[in-house]
């Protein structure tokens, strides 16, 4: 949060402002006895210096001006004019606000105020009849004895003496009522604008520079840049604002809604002053409004119920922001029940907005997105506060709309998380400009994570095919392709043998490759709005002018991802549920590695899931290691320990295949995964602990696992119940795998869909 200083400073040049309308107020009184509007604008100043006062704890302060308030009030309500003396004793209360301000802003305090004469005076004038008042404090009021007449304002000149030092350089230091005024809002914008025009020609004119031997021209042009560049981020700096300035309203609405719904909740808030484009931040505030009210209507338990399932009584609503990756991460965290992805399918269904085969093939990632549909709603009953089915997709709509992102974490009888990702501003952005078919794009730079150049000959064997969906190998891992002239159905067709760009890209949690034909620059663009007929599209966030004079089109990574992925795949690691969720025919291998180069293949028809889990996540029962995943308590075999190839190597995330039978789960940890091939059924016996024999795979020899020693390590009493390998149940269970991956491949492959 902002420090008391900065506080003390913005709230000093707004009392000094506030001062100065008071005062064109009481002359406009003096004009006009009889008007209202004046006396109002009064009464609004001095209720803001109360509330100042609260904020900066300077007590004196806030009784002259409650004081001033009383006498307002007073007259108000006695529909009684402005005359001399009531005139007089209220230009008193205003000297003396600004006597006040001037000494906190000096010396930190109200020394030597004479602000509880001032208080005097108004309660003396209150009762005292108007007929007997003084025509002029000078002659004959009984406060004239106590009170002085109000110095002048200190000039500036005579600042250092109250302030009693000067700075590192001699210089007498700026007060708040020097250093900061008002600009309207609308100038601002203006200016914003003509600084976009201004990076704009300053971009014509560096790259016509760039071709040129003339020596002055080019260092002018670096001149141009160096100004454009300072005065682009001054001008932004004005329209930042700490996002304090929204959650300042949120205690208020919390405290009520918490009486309401009858809750008890503590509202906990880090990171306000992270500021934001003042335009994002008007756009975000209804959103946040509805996240902060569903936290407490539909996430905070009552209190019954939340010392029922052994919680505090009090529920805790968390509002936290951070600067990430060139975004403003916003996350809004309740510690109640969480959110039940079982109930989520059930409702869907019965709203009519799945069938059951489609939410039984559905993950938790894909089922918490149907939360974001139009219409869908969670509460049971229709209340004044929940129920209608609108906002989510409200939220979402208007957070996209200014190229930002929603996500959402639940754990159930643990709690939510709602996450926004919110670009910095909207106006001017660093981007890559990149060509395809002839036409000319923009990638936000925010969204851009490396660029991999591949030649001719490498563009023909470097990218592979899953059925029909196009991956490259990254290091390892299996990266997701899409073809920018395909999502853009440009028509055009790639020369066979011409060298192809993939922009690896994030998009909320998935990472992809977009195919495009070559990269142009990296430069700052400035964002223009576009027509009604290309936003429809629903690819673009806006349009530019580069550098050349030409248009191009800024890409929407977002909205790309979203139409050309599948659409479930895994919380992390989508690439490798990619390759598992594409493979349907029957002997296939997941080849994963291990400690010690070796490659183990798993019989995919046991794999349900790939995750990529965080190693803090690992706990200990009784000696084993557990992770908690999807409600469970899922314990935990590491494969290179099982197989006596253990790695002291420690790393952050931890890759595991999920087995899954019935209710019960186990986690195998593997290093990497590998490929997935299908097995021919030549095996080789070989005696090892965990190994059921070993086969050729793509010309490497690979160890085949024995999945029931493995999952028996983790939990002996998995199979318990019957053995699903050794009964007559063995082919419907392979039958049903076989099913849930198929669905798998409906919902991850299947592009445009």
């Amino acid at each position: 949060m902002q420090d008391r200083g900065d506080i003390v400073r913005e709230l000093l040049a707004k009392g000094f402002a506030d001062l100065e309308q008071a005062d064109r107020d009481l002359e406009e009184l003096e004009a006009s006895p009889g008007s209202p509007a004046p006396l109002d604008g009064v009464w609004r100043t001095l209720t803001a210096l109360v509330d100042s006062s609260d904020v900066l704890s300077f007590g004196l302060l806030g009784r002259v001006a409650q004081a001033g308030k009383r006498l307002v009030v007073a007259l108000r309500d006695a529909g009684r004019s402005m005359d001399p003396p009531a005139t007089s004793v209220l230009r008193r209360v205003i000297a003396a606000v600004g006597e006040i301000l001037r000494s906190i802003d000096a010396t930190g305090a109200a020394d030597g105020v004479a602000g509880e004469a001032v208080i005097d005076e108004v309660r003396r004038f209150l009762e005292t009849d108007s007929a007997d008042a003084p025509t002029t404090p000078a002659e004959s009021s009984p406060a004239s004895s106590v009170l002085p007449a109000p110095p002048p304002a200190p000039a500036v000149e005579q600042i250092p003496a109250l302030v009693g030092q000067r700075a590192m350089d001699g210089t007498v230091p700026r007060t708040a009522s020097d250093s900061s005024i008002r600009v309207d809002v609308d100038l601002l914008d203006a200016l914003m604008r003509q600084v976009g025009e201004l990076v704009l020609a300053r971009n014509q004119i560096t790259r016509l520079a760039d071709g040129t031997v003339d020596v002055d021209l080019v260092r002018a042009s670096q001149r141009l840049s160096l100004i454009a560049s300072e005065l682009q981020e001054g001008v932004m700096k004005t329209r930042m604002q700490p996002i304090d300035d929204v959650w300042s309203k949120m205690p208020r609405i919390v405290r009520d809604l918490a009486n309401t719904c009858g809750r008890q909740v503590r509202l906990e808030m880090a990171g306000g002053d992270t500021e934001l484009d003042r335009t994002l931040l008007e756009a975000i505030k209804d959103p946040l409004t509805h996240l902060v009210r569903n936290a407490v209507d539909h996430g905070v338990e009552s209190p019954a119920d939340r010392q029922a399932a052994g919680k505090p009584a009090v529920g805790v609503l968390a509002l936290r922001a951070h600067h990430a990756g060139g975004q403003v991460v916003i996350e809004i965290a309740d510690d109640g029940q969480g959110i039940d992805p079982g109930r989520v399918a059930a409702k869907a269904v019965e709203r009519g907005l799945c069938t059951p085969e489609q939410a039984a093939a559905m993950g938790e990632p894909e089922l918490l997105q149907m939360l974001f549909l139009p219409g869908f709603s969670m509460a049971e009953v229709v209340t004044k506060v929940s129920g209608r089915g609108v906002g989510m997709d409200v939220v979402r709509t208007k957070v996209e709309a200014i190229g930002g992102t929603v996500e959402v974490d639940s754990v159930v009888g643990r709690g939510t998380t709602w996450r926004l990702r919110i670009p910095l501003t909207l106006a001017i952005m660093p981007a890559l400009t990149v060509e395809s078919d002839g036409e000319f794009y923009a990638i936000p730079q925010v969204s851009l994570l490396e660029l991999v150049a591949l030649d001719g000959s490498k563009a023909g064997t470097g990218i592979e095919y899953v059925n029909s969906a196009a991956v490259y190998r990254l290091r390892g891992a299996l990266l997701p392709l899409l073809a920018l002239r395909d999502m853009l159905e440009s028509g055009g067709d790639r020369e066979a043998d011409a060298s192809t760009v993939i922009a690896v890209l994030q998009a909320e949690t998935e990472r992809f490759g977009l195919i495009v034909d070559r990269v142009l620059n990296t430069e700052e663009i400035v964002v223009k709005a576009l027509s009604a007929r290309l936003k429809a599209i629903g690819l673009y966030a806006g349009a530019t002018l580069l550098s050349d004079g030409r248009v191009a089109l800024i890409l929407d990574v977002q909205a790309i991802a979203h139409r050309g992925l599948p659409g479930e795949g895994l919380e992390v690691d989508r690439t490798a549920a990619t390759v598992v969720a594409a493979t349907l025919l029957a002997k296939k291998m997941l080849v994963v590695g291990i400690g010690g180069s070796r490659r183990v293949a798993i019989p995919l028809e046991v794999v349900t899931r790939l995750e990529r889990l965080h190693h803090e996540v690992v706990e200990h029962v009784g000696g084993r290691e557990v992770v908690q995943y999807r409600g469970q308590i899922v314990p935990l075999v590491r494969l290179d320990a099982l197989l006596g190839a253990h790695d002291d190597t420690q790393t952050q995330d931890l890759l595991v295949v999920v087995y899954a039978r019935g209710e019960r789960s186990v986690a195998i940890v593997v290093e990497e995964i590998l490929d997935i091939v299908d097995d021919d059924g030549q095996h080789s016996q070989i005696d090892g602990t965990g190994l059921v024999g070993s086969t050729v795979l793509k010309d490497r020899v690979t160890e085949l696992l024995d999945v029931r020693r493995a999952v028996l390590a983790a939990d002996p009493g998995f199979f318990e119940d019957g053995d699903p390998a050794s009964d007559v149940d063995r082919d419907s269970a392979a039958s049903a795998v076989t099913n849930t991956v198929r669905s798998m491949h409906d919902a991850l492959v299947g592009v445009s869909r």
